[in-house]
């Protein structure tokens, strides 16, 4: 049966263009003037796809995509055409699940691919949740971490332990890459064909945190309307993963350390108890072991936690990671987003992503890159990377600069290197703010041209662009 897809423009001429380009390409379409007419067809005829204009006098687009949040999220692919061309409107449309971004006017045959690519993808994406659904996740591979050394040992610990049925602990900041290693110590495991349940100790009140885990009975509290298996029972015979489990209240950390201990679980309002068998793994961005020592945290759960423990660099601290990481980015978003940016990258790229501090690590690599390729036209250039958010510079204490003492060598020295590395990260964001104009660049940095030219030439920045 042929796809359908849903034109919806206030641009009468512009809707049947649009509808009869599709049709002469075997595919069904409907039409809808506004937004109040696609939600009604959406919802009476379900079609597989829908090309949305942004601007519209009743219900605009942006109004429509927060109506159909469900229905992306269940693979109705959605395109969005403009007659004002905005690159961040791009960006923000894309974050909320759209597939593609069209200026007006737009190339047919593009836009033609788009649909087709689109519907291929949505297609293939539904396929792999079916088969998550009867088996293990998708396959994590050494690639997906980097080629550094300590990645590298990082790795090797996981080998170490994965075929053991040790619990495990792995430390590490935010975006690191935690949760992606715990995956990949399920899949290095004995266990790789049975459950990895993932639990988020963080995002749970500590009011149902216990439920969660645990399971209920039906009518053991006021809102337990049905019974719930908790995910003990779900990681039966599999891997359970506990992320920030320091969020566990005290209070309740005797019976997880029981079930943890012996293997036994009772839910909520039951006297029956029942044998699980899990393996599990503890993320955490918090020390645990400060937690133990302000008394918020058991030790003798602490110690049944960590009986191995696999520390998780921070992204800045292995930029041999940075930029093999990127070009995976790279290939990955080009799948995405149907372009065909290549991955090699220039000195200057290169450059700015290895100065940069990335308090986000891998997490904010990756949103970095999605951006880069959305933006970029032929290549990724340096203005294609965009940081948002806090760094280092204005996110830090200046009392937690680290201070380096080389015996033998005056403390100053340090502190000129430190001076100089930071006037090199304000020259590199004059110039980026300027768009590279050297002039514009000195105006912004505060300095006259000639003065500012002489420090370009100091730290070797006279060609960066």
């Amino acid at each position: 049966m042929p796809y359908s897809i849903l034109v919806v423009d206030d641009n009468i001429d512009t809707q049947e263009n649009i509808r009869e380009l599709l049709e002469e390409n075997d595919y069904i379409s409907f039409g809808a003037a506004n937004g109040e007419e696609a939600l009604k067809i959406l919802d009476a005829e379900k079609p597989n796809g829908m090309i949305l204009d942004m601007n519209m006098p009743i219900m605009n687009g942006w109004e429509v995509l927060e109506k159909i949040k469900p229905e992306i999220e269940h693979g109705l692919l959605v395109i969005i055409t403009t007659a004002y061309g905005d690159v961040p409107l791009a960006v923000d449309a894309i974050k909320q699940g759209v597939y593609d971004f069209f200026d007006k006017p737009f190339n047919n045959n593009k836009l033609l691919l788009s649909v087709k690519n689109g519907l291929e993808r949505f297609k293939i994406q539904q396929e792999l949740k079916e088969l998550k659904a009867k088996g293990p996740s998708k396959l994590v591979t050494l690639d997906d971490f980097g080629p550094s050394n300590k990645i590298a040992k990082v790795l090797d610990d996981a080998k170490k332990v994965a075929n053991t049925n040790y619990s495990v602990l792995i430390e590490g900041p935010t975006g690191s890459g935690k949760n992606l290693l715990a995956r990949y110590l399920h899949q290095q495991s004995l266990r790789k064909d049975a459950p990895f349940v993932n639990v988020d100790c963080g995002t749970i009140s500590s009011t149902l945190i216990e439920s969660e885990l645990f399971g209920h009975v039906k009518g053991s509290f006021t809102s337990a309307f049905d019974n719930k298996e908790g995910k003990f029972k779900s990681a039966h015979k599999g891997t359970l993963v506990l992320d920030e489990i320091g969020n566990i209240p005290l209070e309740q950390q005797v019976k997880f350390l029981r079930a943890v201990e012996e293997k036994k679980i009772s839910p909520i309002g039951s006297n029956q108890e029942f044998d699980v068998d899990f393996r599990l793994i503890v993320a955490t961005l918090e020390n645990l072991e400060k937690l133990v020592a302000a008394g918020k945290f058991r030790r003798d759960l602490y110690y049944r936690i960590a009986e191995f423990s696999i520390k998780v660099p921070a992204l800045a601290d292995r930029p041999n990671d940075i930029i093999h990481l990127t070009k995976r980015f790279v290939q990955q978003c080009n799948l995405n987003l149907n372009k065909q940016i290549p991955d090699e990258l220039s000195a200057d790229v290169i450059d700015k992503l290895l100065t940069h501090n990335w308090p986000g690590n891998v997490r904010e690599l990756q949103h970095v890159i999605s951006t880069a390729v959305l933006m970029a036209k032929k290549q990724i250039i340096p203005k294609d990377i965009i940081y948002r958010g806090l760094s280092i510079n204005n996110s830090d204490d200046i009392t937690n600069v680290p201070i380096v003492y080389q015996k033998g060598s005056p403390l100053k020295d340090s502190m000129i290197t430190l001076m100089e590395t930071i006037e090199q990260q304000y020259l590199k964001k004059a110039l980026e703010l300027a768009e590279y104009n050297k002039s514009k660049a000195a105006e912004i940095y505060g300095i006259d041209r000639k003065n500012f030219y002489s420090k370009l030439a100091k730290y070797g920045l006279k060609n960066q662009k």
